[in-house]
């Protein structure tokens, strides 16, 4: 999972290089920034795959629904949209997607697209299967156009320094000894059983073969249920209080 804003493409991509794993075995993400220009979108596109020195990204998303100055609408997201669909047409692009997209800003998305939106990648995690539209990016929506809704943050990194509720916390460990799993395995593997994609980060060995250690065990009945019902940790990390991004113009 990279970004323009990452500064994680040129490693990434070397990484790959030297991994000796073909290409088409590796699952490249990237996103360029919301509120550019159509000419610069194109050109943050172009950056991408310069940096990660490969021919093609397996997913691009438009990062946000706006710049980090908050400046964006309609307009601008439908030019971002327009030059996605040329990268991908280029063969540049195998899907093409966005990133913290409310409901509002997809419908100025589907006036003018050609090709699906793919991805819809949000903040999302125990502690917000009750929450409502605004915190979860209007996930319901999502589900109903198609749009493939996708977990970052599935253990809450936003929180706040310290905070592991969803990796040592009494629910999900409680819930962990049962499997003779981690709290954290237990935490993805709800959205998983929820048919959610999910994008932890980790650099530590231990910790990344524990992530991939989710496909052949399920939770219970009960287990999911306690763990829909969840309401901490709270969302965090965007506006309003919430994970939402509901109210950028």
């Amino acid at each position: 999972d990279t970004a323009y804003g990452y500064n994680n493409q040129e490693g990434v991509g070397k990484a790959v290089r030297e991994s000796g794993i073909p290409r088409e075995y590796i699952f490249i993400t990237s996103k360029i920034p919301g509120g550019l220009l159509l000419g610069e979108a194109i050109a943050a596109l172009e950056t991408n795959l310069d940096q990660l020195r490969m021919k093609y990204m397996d997913l691009v998303l438009l990062h946000f629904p706006c710049d980090e100055n908050m400046k964006g609408g309609r307009k601008l997201r439908q030019d971002d949209w327009r030059a996605l669909e040329k990268f991908y047409k280029e063969g540049k692009a195998k899907a093409i997607g966005v990133s913290h997209y409310c409901k509002r800003h997809v419908q100025d998305i589907l006036e003018i697209s050609t090709l699906p939106i793919a991805v819809n990648q949000v903040q999302y995690h125990v502690g917000m299967g009750m929450a409502g539209p605004n915190a979860t990016d209007d996930k319901k929506y999502m589900e109903q156009q198609g749009i493939l809704y996708q977990s970052f943050s599935p253990l809450c990194g936003p929180c706040g320094k310290g905070h592991d509720e969803l990796i040592k916390g009494e629910l999900v460990s409680e819930i962990g000894k049962k499997h003779n799993k981690t709290g954290a395995q237990v935490s993805l593997k709800w959205l998983i059983q929820h048919g959610i994609p999910v994008i932890p980060k980790s650099d530590n060995e231990e910790h990344l073969r524990n992530n991939l250690d989710i496909f052949d065990w399920q939770l219970g009945l009960v287990d999911m249920f306690k763990l829909d019902s969840a309401t901490s940790p709270a969302v965090a990390g965007g506006f309003s209080g919430t994970s939402g991004d509901c109210d950028i113009p």
